[in-house]
């Protein structure tokens, strides 16, 4: 019994060591000056920009208190819905989140609609807007997607995406991302641009807007 208790008061101070590494970390990421690492046209990244602070009003909004239903509603107001598919208060709504944003914007022409994460890679592969090479520095506005079974250190990967957000901007080798759905929240998420865990990136031409 004395031993097991050991073991348990052991296995208890690893995680707080770990949560406690885990806090420093995040608040050191959240302390960066996060932005374009190339410079762009001004009017282009006003463009990039607007999509970001677009998304970034709706920061904390949640389940929990059913604020994230402004999102939804938005998402559905939108026609033609993608696949004729009204989207449910209680669905995944990462994809969604990115899509309002563009609705909100009107740049829903370089940024298609969809509330699932993998079709709308699609859509951005039938764009000519898609970019999965590991090394990609994204921009801010660009779209991030994940595949968390992906454990693979070098390589594209190549799984089923299952996870998205935008790219608020980039400081050295570190990505701040804003992203729906994220423990059932609008918030930031902190990640490294070689993380394993990154399918890919679609790259709005945001050309297309400034050329008009």
């Amino acid at each position: 019994m004395k031993k097991r208790i050991l073991l348990l008061i052991a296995a208890a101070a690893i995680i707080a060591v770990v949560l406690i590494a885990r806090t420093m970390i995040n608040q050191h990421s959240e302390n960066l000056d996060y932005g374009f690492h190339t410079t762009v046209p001004d009017a282009e990244a006003a463009a990039r920009t607007k999509l970001v602070q677009t998304a970034e009003q709706w920061l904390g909004c949640k389940e929990s208190n059913g604020s994230h239903k402004e999102i939804i509603d938005l998402y559905n107001s939108h026609t033609p819905l993608a696949k004729d598919y009204t989207v449910k208060y209680e669905d995944e709504w990462c994809a969604t989140f990115v899509s309002a944003a563009a609705i909100q914007c009107g740049f829903t022409d370089i940024i298609p609609t969809e509330c699932g994460c993998q079709r709308q890679i699609e859509l951005f592969k039938e764009l000519d807007s898609w970019e999965e090479a590991d090394d990609y520095n994204p921009l801010p506005g660009d779209v991030i997607y994940y595949c968390w079974t992906d454990t693979a250190k070098s390589g594209d990967c190549t799984g089923w995406s299952d996870h998205v957000g935008i790219v608020v901007g980039t400081s050295g080798n570190l990505i701040k991302v804003i992203e729906g759905n994220y423990n059932e929240q609008v918030a930031y998420r902190y990640i490294s641009i070689d993380a394993a865990g990154i399918r890919g990136y679609a790259v709005p031409d945001y050309s297309q807007l400034t050329d008009e």
